[in-house]
């Protein structure tokens, strides 16, 4: 869009050289004009604080910060052409060109899609984060001072401008120390989220236009995305939004680089042609392999082997504990080559595999699968705690796995096949397996997201977590049922396989399965759910388990010994025979 005329009949106004033309914006922060500059004799921006420093200290403070941000040189950052003060007033002056600020497009165009509103906030938060790294806040972000071009990049403007009205003499703008630093970069980035909300409902958050004003509101009000937008708002970038302006500090994103890894995630795998959430994956599963052995497995795999006559269904019971050999056999025998012609069923079992593959196979495959704990040893952006926090998170991860397996395995009824069962129920846990292994720092937001906010006041509630798809969809921008699918279906995995591998919600009852697809998906959620159970202190397991007897004992025909047993025997079997501690009913 180009900008209108902006010449008036009226006699013109003056700050200093520059003539007044229109005001583009403003906040109880900054001031935004387009003016006319009589030297450059072409507009440009005027960006001023709404009141006057209280005194020469203060201004040299302001006059300080915006000539560093002025110093600043980024594609997402505007160029500052000039900082001065008249009459007492700062004042940056910012090249306009044919650019025009978010709030003008929002009046004058039709409501951002999401891909579009992604976008633009991708870029603010490019610029930000570079101005935070650089040690600067910006203090007044909203739509007077984001600029779009003609291609509808933008360009955060009015870098470090900002003064509000406060108490007299009490000072508007101290030097930041560290945590005075970070308190403030923060604050930027909830002022991000909340122009995310403003452009994705096409409202103003809390009916607050100012933003910088919405934000004090946020501690004690609640804002969420509505349901009735111009368009349609997809579920993980809906996530994305809500965390962004959660209630709880701790809930949302702290710095401007973590909001932007989110949403350049979601554009990644969402936008046309994208190629899905696989594009996340596709280049680690093939570097660093789909998932590292699980210790301890090697030695009984060798043994396996090392036999004159192989037994399959002793193969089946070391391969069970050892995901990423599984799914390696699986992934390698439902390739073209093994298919047979008009074979439309896949391989679905690992007996069939291991038949197929044969004992060269059966060593190629174990031959390509990496040690413990695989890539997450090597990771170089964690240090030696973090290291350590992911190696054991992938190591529960990988032990809910298996034990999921053997839970669907030992449940199964007659009319679906065990292997079958066991491997849906992998699959529904296979997202988040992966996740803490190619995505450890992630895994543990997500870790942190789902835990409940501990209450604020002694006789006080905790405020419950994220749950999990929420939180999976706020960090990385995508669904996890969604990234799994993505991932079988690459692996040429059977259509059944890949509906058993979509958990039941969590929230409706579960009814009586009728079809067999329809037991296999049920019969593998109830092994996550009661896998799930294991992860969890020891005292909360018996009513964990009971409760997840309730939910499926009618659905399934089930008694609470049968849940009880079964996971004690599934346990001890992952486990290499240890015996776990026994789990009673609530």
């Amino acid at each position: 869009m180009t900008r209108a005329s902006s010449t008036s009949s009226t006699s013109p106004r003056y700050f200093g050289r520059f003539e007044l033309r229109e005001q583009l914006g403003r906040s109880s922060a900054t001031q935004s004009w387009l003016v006319m500059d009589s030297h450059l004799k072409h507009e440009v921006l005027l960006c001023v604080p709404r009141v006057q420093p209280l005194n020469e200290a203060e201004r040299d403070v302001w006059m300080q910060d915006v000539q560093l941000g002025a110093r600043l040189k980024h594609p997402h950052l505007a160029q500052v052409l000039e900082v001065g003060v008249h009459e007492g007033w700062p004042f940056a002056i910012v090249e306009l060109g044919e650019q025009v600020t978010l709030a003008e497009r929002l009046t004058d165009g039709a409501p951002l899609t999401p891909t579009e509103v992604a976008g633009i906030v991708v870029d603010v938060l490019d610029g930000l984060a570079y101005a935070h790294e650089a040690g600067l806040v910006h203090q007044d972000i909203g739509l007077h001072s984001v600029l779009l071009d003609r291609a509808g990049r933008a360009r955060l403007a009015a870098l470090g401008v900002g003064l509000r009205a406060g108490p007299v003499g009490v000072p508007r703008r101290p030097r930041l120390d560290l945590f005075s630093l970070r308190q403030a970069c923060e604050r930027d980035v909830l002022m991000v989220g909340l122009l995310l909300h403003h452009l994705l409902a096409n409202q103003a958050p809390l009916d607050e236009a100012d933003i910088g004003l919405a934000v004090a509101r946020v501690g004690t009000e609640i804002v969420r995305l509505p349901w009735s937008t111009p368009h349609s708002v997809p579920d993980p970038l809906r996530a994305i939004a809500n965390r962004a302006t959660d209630r709880q500090q701790r809930q949302r994103y702290l710095n401007a680089r973590t909001l932007l890894s989110a949403l350049q995630r979601w554009i990644k795998t969402h936008t046309e042609d994208a190629g899905g959430p696989l594009v996340l994956l596709l280049d680690r599963l093939n570097s660093v392999g789909t998932l590292p052995g699980r210790p301890g497995t090697e030695r009984a795999l060798v043994s396996a082997l090392s036999v004159e006559t192989l037994r399959v269904d002793d193969l089946v019971e070391v391969v069970l504990k050892n995901p990423a050999m599984a799914w390696e056999m699986l992934r390698s025998v439902n390739t073209a080559s093994f298919q047979s012609p008009g074979d439309g069923e896949g391989v679905t079992t690992l007996s069939r595999a291991l038949v197929m593959l044969g004992q060269e196979g059966i060593r190629r495959v174990a031959s390509s699968v990496r040690a413990w704990p695989g890539a997450v040893g090597a990771q170089a952006s964690l240090n030696a705690d973090d290291g350590a926090a992911a190696v054991a998170g992938l190591a529960a991860a990988l032990r809910r796995h298996c034990i999921a397996g053997h839970v669907a395995r030992l449940l199964a009824p007659f009319s679906i096949h065990d292997e079958e069962a066991a491997l849906a129920a992998m699959a529904q846990s296979l997202g988040p397996t992966l996740i803490a292994y190619h995505f450890p720092e992630e895994a543990a937001q997500i870790m942190r997201l789902t835990q409940d906010v501990p209450p604020t006041e002694p006789e006080g509630r905790p405020t419950p977590g994220m749950q999990p798809e929420a939180a999976v969809s706020a960090v990385l921008g995508v669904e996890m049922d969604e990234l799994t699918a993505a991932v079988l279906r690459h692996w040429g995995l059977h259509e059944r396989l890949l509906s058993a591998a979509r958990p039941l919600s969590r929230t409706n009852p579960v009814r009586k399965p009728a079809t067999r697809e329809e037991i296999l998906r049920t019969v593998a959620s109830l092994a996550n759910e009661l896998a799930l159970s294991v992860m969890l202190d020891a005292e909360k397991q018996p009513a964990a388990v009971h409760q997840v007897y309730m939910r499926y004992a009618r659905a399934l025909d089930l008694t609470p010994k049968e849940c009880i047993q079964t996971l004690e025997l599934a346990t001890r079997l992952v486990d290499g025979g240890r015996r776990p501690e026994p789990v009673s009913p609530a």
